[in-house]
Parts: structure tokens; C-alpha cells; sequence
């Protein structure tokens, strides 16, 4: 009979079963996790009623709400800074920079065409939104797809919001045959993340603000190319260096603002509105990597290593 005593629970949790034998990969995640998790628990010497606060917490976390409908475990690794640190250690260095994805990110966006605007917001300042897609030796990339999504000018995403229609603020762009971009927005704000739930509480008691700083949303994919999920920042944003997801990393770009009665004329605006520009670029895909096309989008498959 197997006795368990505080030096052998580890070594017997990591243990039991078949050792990876049914996946390699799984084990080794689960196998690290076990030992820091158990490593964790001996170093703050975890109590009986702190760890069901802890479970409670993550109960919580995981309800759904209006402010997060798909609940907030994805919220919870950001503030945590788990998301992040993936995209770090998968950066490959070339190319534009991955960021996360965030909580909000909705598939099946609205499809539009070069040009268009991205959602209604009378109270918010016109952003006009324009570069190319290109690959590393920058060559453009014809008919990529370009899905976008981005707060309106009070900081709320249209499923945060009941006064939106559903797609406001989001669109899927094709470039054309030069790998140009282009399309009409609002300048959007910073915003704090949801903290009405159990991930807001825990930033109260850790004397964290939650403020995100303005950013727009992007995932970029192409035949041949490596999927892109990025986000770029607005200069001049009062949380650029203490981002709440620590998610702001060297896509910031520079608002131009434009008021000129020729402008406006040309633009077709009753008031002053911005103009900014950023150059996406794509890598190739690994060896690891196939890609499935459709007509309306591309969707790839990374093979098991």
C-alpha cells in the first residue's frame, strides 16, 4: 500500500498513470505544473480556507457575464501576464510582433470592403486607417485577410454594450493586389477592463489599477504565411507604460490630426478627424504548419510536434 506523506504526494500525483506514454507533451506540461503548483502550496504554507477562496475565485471567474460573455479566465491570464509571455516566447523576431488576443475577439466578423467604415459612433473622432500586408523581403501580399476589432470612443466593445448593433467596431478587409489596406473608424479610448467580477476584485486588493491603454485589435492571415494576432497602440495614451495586461510593445503609432477646410472637404468631414499608418508583415509558414482556404477565409492547422 502506497503511503502518502508531504515528501512522496508530488512524486505520486506526477506518477500516477501511464507517464506519457498516451501524450508525450500533455505529461510534460502537466508534470511541470504539478511541481511548481505543489512547490507553491509548501512555500506559502496554503491554508485549508485560502484554497476555497481560491477555488471560489475561479468559480467565479469562469461565469459569464455582460461585460465578458465568455467569462473571465481569458481576462484572468492576461492581467497575469501568462498571455503575454506566450507571445514573447513565441516571437520569432521577424515580422510584426504577435500580441494577445483579449477576451473580447469575436469570429465571423462582418465582411467589408476597402474603404468602408467600421462602425457607427457620432460622438467619436474619424480615424482614417491605412498601410500594407507585406512578407519579410517587403513583397505585398494580395488578398489578405485582415479581421479587426476595437472599442468605440467611449471604450466599449458593441457585446459590452447594449446601444451597439452586433458587429459595430469589427470587419474583415481583403488587401488588394499591392497588399494595401485601408478603412474609416474612430479614434478609439482606453478603457478599464471589466471590473465588476472576481478578476476586478483582485486587482482592487493588489492596488492595481485596470486600465487598458487605446488600441485596435488585428489578426492577419494568408496562404503561405504564418497567422498574425497583433494589436497597435495610440500614441499619447496616459497607460502606454503601465498597460493593465502588459500588452504594449513597440506598435504605437502617431495620430495626425487634420482640420483644414480642404481636408474636411476632401474627407467628407464636418469636423477634425485623424489619420495614422502601419505596415504589416506576415512570415512564412513553418514546416510545421499546413493552411485550409475557403472563399471567405483561411483558417490554419499547426500538426502535433
Amino acid at each position: 500500500m502506497q503511503k502518502i506523506a508531504l515528501d512522496a504526494i508530488t512524486e505520486a500525483v506526477i506518477n500516477h498513470g501511464d507517464r506519457g506514454k498516451s501524450h508525450p507533451r500533455l505529461y510534460e506540461i502537466y508534470t511541470s505544473l504539478v511541481r511548481h503548483l505543489h512547490d507553491f502550496v509548501r512555500e506559502v504554507n496554503l491554508t485549508e480556507s485560502e484554497l476555497q477562496q481560491g477555488r471560489n475565485f475561479l468559480n467565479q471567474a469562469s461565469h459569464h457575464t455582460q461585460e465578458i460573455p465568455t467569462g473571465e479566465i481569458h481576462l484572468l491570464t492576461d492581467l497575469l501576464g501568462i498571455s503575454e509571455l506566450v507571445e514573447l516566447l513565441g516571437d520569432a523576431h521577424h515580422g510584426t510582433e504577435g500580441n494577445l488576443e483579449g477576451p473580447l475577439y469575436v469570429p465571423n466578423a462582418p465582411e467589408r470592403q476597402m474603404g468602408d467604415r467600421l462602425g457607427i459612433d457620432a460622438e467619436g473622432d474619424s480615424l482614417f486607417l491605412s498601410g500594407r500586408v507585406l512578407d519579410l523581403n517587403g513583397q505585398p501580399i494580395a488578398n489578405a485577410l485582415i479581421d479587426v476589432w476595437q472599442p468605440n470612443s467611449k471604450g466599449l466593445y458593441d457585446i459590452q454594450d447594449p446601444s451597439q448593433s452586433p458587429g459595430n467596431f469589427r470587419g474583415r478587409f481583403k488587401t488588394n493586389k499591392s497588399g494595401e489596406y485601408r478603412f474609416e473608424t474612430v479614434v478609439p479610448l482606453g478603457y478599464k477592463v471589466p471590473s465588476s467580477g472576481p478578476s476586478g476584485e483582485l486587482l482592487g486588493l493588489l492596488g492595481r489599477h485596470p486600465w487598458r491603454a487605446a488600441h485596435i485589435h488585428f489578426k492577419l492571415s494568408a496562404p503561405e504565411y504564418t497567422p498574425l494576432t497583433t494589436q497597435i497602440f495610440m500614441a499619447g495614451d496616459p497607460h502606454l507604460d503601465s498597460d493593465t495586461t502588459f500588452a504594449v510593445r513597440s506598435a504605437v503609432v502617431q495620430l495626425q490630426k487634420h482640420e483644414a477646410p480642404e481636408e474636411l472637404k476632401a474627407r467628407q468631414q464636418s469636423k477634425p478627424f485623424y489619420t495614422t499608418e502601419f505596415d504589416f508583415v506576415l512570415r512564412p509558414v513553418t514546416l510545421t504548419t499546413t493552411y485550409q482556404a475557403t472563399d471567405e477565409h483561411y483558417a490554419y492547422i499547426t500538426n502535433p510536434q
